[in-house]
Formats: C-alpha cells, structure tokens, sequence
C-alpha cells in the first residue's frame, strides 16, 4: 500500500487529477490509469518518463509504465484491474 500513497502524493504534486487506481491480480500489485483527453505515443512516452523518474527517486520497488516506446508494440499490453481502490 505504500505504492498507493506514494503514487497519490506524486500525482498532486504534478498536478495530475484524472486516474483511477485498481487492484491487480496480486496484493501487492495496483494498476494506476491516468486519463488525457489527447496525446501522441511521443507525448505520452515523455510524460510517463517524467512520473517514473520521480518514482525512481522514492522507491525501490519495480513498476511498469505502459505504452513504452522503448518496447515493442506485443509488450505493450495491459492486463484488465481487478477491482477498484
């Protein structure tokens, strides 16, 4: 659960207050998607890189930040929440 207050104090300070946070298929797993009304594969890339330099910054877990464009198009899939938090 740290990672979901963490990722709530992250949003806030970078002004981002559209996103949903979901259980995933463990407990120790959440889904986080942001909501954007418009962005290229670009735009979207640099903004996820900003969000995961800054976690990177905090925590010493692993975390995932999808679409990647450091990935091909096969690994960029995520898999459906299972429930809301």
């Amino acid at each position: 659960m740290r990672f979901y207050h963490l990722a709530k104090h992250l949003f806030k300070t970078l002004g981002i207050t559209a996103y949903q946070i979901y259980q995933g298929k463990y407990d120790e797993t959440i889904q986080i998607f942001i909501e954007v009304s418009s962005l290229s594969l670009q735009e979207a890339d640099t903004k996820l890189l900003e969000i995961s330099n800054a976690l990177k910054e905090k925590l010493t877990k692993k975390w995932k930040c999808l679409p990647s464009s450091s990935l091909p198009d096969d690994y960029n899939i995520v898999t459906l929440p299972y429930k809301a938090i």
